[in-house]
């Protein structure tokens, strides 16, 4: 079974991610439509939230974050660097995201190629891993759904950069406070990459042979690695 056209393919992949990935792998295009909606969700959540959130309110919650350990002089200087950019914050946010995704895609496309090396008959060119990278990142949509969801709902202007990192492990389970050493690591983990690694398992057991104990593994090792890595730097 797969998908018919990108239409079907941008829902299979959310209630049956083996169909989008059996169709992707036959047909060219559909990778950057799914990319044109990811880039675009992303930017329509974050041009919402900046023009909703209170610019003094959101320079109070920046600083507070960024300045835990920090002299009050350094807090000043803190204050007054934001205060500067604070109208460049939401470009440097979309474009800043936009490329961000497109970089880490390419990252990831050099892994996948790599990994399908151990099945002679994967035979994907880098393009193609490309493409099923931008594939295995579609939870995002979901999560830009969400903040567009929060934000629009939000009964005032008082919008915490926190928001972002609604469905993150520390929002919903931890509750760490700014300043923990696992703090930032536990905000920026969170459902929507889980879900993400787990499409990726089931997209290569699709295009090799691996069995779907060695494609979650794959799928998972970079992160396995950079919350490994993140952890002990945590720790020290």
């Amino acid at each position: 079974m797969k998908s018919s056209n990108a239409v079907t393919a941008l829902v299979d992949i959310f209630i049956s991610p083996s169909k989008a990935f059996n169709g992707v792998k036959e047909a060219k295009g559909w990778s950057f439509v799914a990319f044109i909606l990811l880039a675009g969700m992303l930017a329509a959540s974050m041009l919402a939230f900046y023009n909703k959130a209170d610019p003094q309110f959101l320079i109070d919650q920046q600083v507070a974050a960024a300045s835990v350990d920090a002299t009050i002089a350094e807090q000043k200087m803190i204050r007054q660097s934001m205060e500067q950019t604070l109208d460049m914050q939401v470009w440097f946010a979309l474009f800043g995201g936009i490329i961000g995704l497109a970089v880490i895609n390419a990252l990831m496309a050099g892994y996948y190629l790599f990994v399908s090396k151990q099945d002679p008959e994967a035979n994907y060119s880098y393009g193609a891993w490309y493409g099923f990278g931008v594939w295995t990142m579609m939870p995002m949509v979901i999560s830009s759904l969400g903040i567009l969801i929060l934000v629009l709902t939000a009964s005032n202007n008082q919008l915490s950069p926190t928001l972002f990192n609604y469905a993150s492990i520390n929002q919903l389970l931890i509750g760490l406070e700014v300043g923990h050493p696992f703090y930032t690591m536990l905000e920026s983990l969170n459902i929507f990459s889980i879900w993400g690694i787990v499409i990726a398992a089931v997209g290569l057991k699709c295009w090799t042979n691996f069995n779907f104990n060695k494609a979650l593994l794959f799928a998972a090792l970079p992160s396995i690695a950079i919350y490994g890595i993140w952890t002990v730097i945590a720790i020290i």
